[in-house]
């Protein structure tokens, strides 16, 4: 299908290059179409991000995990992370994982609470919500100290942007299109560098100055996807089709 298709849209830099590379097609046939994040992801405020928090059994202060539980998603460095991280931010900054939890415990989809218990993570600072409905994403995201995603690989990922969309700053891995997505409102390392995404996490929790500027940084990054360029920047795909 992609050998006989008059041009072919990939929602990242990283995704065109995968596709020269899998898929030996020409790079002028190749439009790159960014994502963005949902329009109503900005809209939460202290009271909801309070309910929210009441609805899931979250403390006033938590750090991030949202996402899928392949391992390509690398929740193992997320742990692995906060283990030593914890105990630098002390009791009142517990990861939360969320997420519908893998049905089965397999290599695949490792379940990521017998992960927790393998790194002897105490159980009152890992919290696992589960599935959370899309309306409290928002206010998940916006409530969160910073966001943690080491993932392995990404075609666009959305979760960071959403997150940025938020304000809250993106402790992530610098593989694939994370970096393409995050920019400098985030701090990226390689994927397994628990030691040094766990510094990052540390100076976000106990460093308002440096928070804030993330902070301020994100919403910019995150201005720059739009569901109204994507639409016209597609549009501009079929038009150079249809010359």
């Amino acid at each position: 299908a992609a050998e006989r298709a008059s041009a072919v849209i990939a929602v990242s830099e990283a995704t065109r290059q995968d596709i020269v590379e899998h898929l030996q097609l020409s790079p002028e046939r190749i439009h790159v179409v960014h994502e963005a994040a949902p329009i109503g992801m900005v809209r939460s405020n202290a009271a909801q991000i309070s309910a929210v928090r009441r609805k899931y059994g979250l403390p006033d202060r938590f750090l991030l995990y949202l996402g899928g539980f392949d391992v390509r998603k690398n929740v193992t460095t997320v742990l692995s992370t906060y283990r030593r991280a914890g105990p630098a931010i002390g009791e009142e900054g517990p990861v939360v994982i969320a997420g519908r939890l893998p049905e089965r415990d397999t290599p695949f989809t490792p379940d990521p609470r017998r992960l927790a218990r393998e790194q002897d993570i105490d159980e009152r600072f890992v919290h696992f919500t589960g599935f959370v409905d899309e309306g409290d994403k928002p206010a998940l995201y916006k409530g969160a100290v910073a966001f943690i995603f080491p993932s392995r690989y990404e075609g666009f990922g959305l979760s960071p942007l959403e997150a940025l969309a938020c304000s809250t700053p993106v402790v992530g891995s610098d593989v694939s299109s994370v970096p393409e997505v995050v920019g400098d409102a985030g701090v990226l390392l390689p994927p397994d560098d628990a030691e040094g995404m766990a510094g990052a996490l540390i100076q976000l929790a106990t460093d308002d100055g440096f928070r804030a500027e993330l902070s301020r940084r994100a919403l910019i990054r995150a201005q720059r996807f739009s569901w109204e360029r994507t639409a016209r920047e597609t549009l501009a795909a079929y038009r150079d089709v249809a010359v």
